[in-house]
């Protein structure tokens, strides 16, 4: 499922539209609200794709907030740091075959024999937020978008 940003105004190509997964998006809208607090209201609908959006202004204004965290290095170690807690965190059961490594109700094939793609085979899988990434490279991608959208809306 993606979530598809539109620039309201945009002033070039790069402003007209943002997509994300719905698993890349919300980590960068997270890391959003942490670095602009004065501009993203606590509750906020950013992760709820209904055209909650933010004023051109805003969005410059956001643009800059993730720039400056860009070139600091605040971002590459907000990434790092994101990325180690990901890695920490354990296995969990896999529910597609029930643990058991077989998929439960294969096609062509009787139950318990085929090989489950969802573990590998092992039983467990990763912990399903594992599945959303944060990197710096995506952030840069959406402040070059605020830069140039005019405002925007979240669909």
């Amino acid at each position: 499922m993606d979530v598809d940003v539109y620039g309201k105004i945009p002033s070039s190509k790069v402003g007209q539209y943002f997509c994300n997964s719905i698993g890349w998006w919300n980590p960068l809208w997270s890391y959003c609200e942490k670095i602009a607090p004065d501009l993203i209201p606590t509750v906020n609908l950013g992760h709820s794709r209904n055209g909650w959006g933010l004023t051109d202004d805003a969005s410059r204004t956001l643009s800059g907030h993730l720039m400056a965290a860009i070139e600091s290095g605040h971002t590459k170690r907000y990434a790092d740091r994101y990325r180690k807690k990901l890695e920490a965190l354990p296995l969990e059961p896999c529910t597609i075959c029930g643990a058991t490594g077989k998929r439960t109700e294969p096609p062509r094939t009787g139950p318990g024999e085929m090989h489950c793609n969802g573990c590998n085979g092992l039983g467990q899988a990763l912990n399903p937020a594992c599945h959303y990434p944060f990197e710096v490279e995506n952030v840069q991608a959406f402040a070059e978008f605020l830069r140039d959208c005019g405002g925007f809306e979240i669909h």
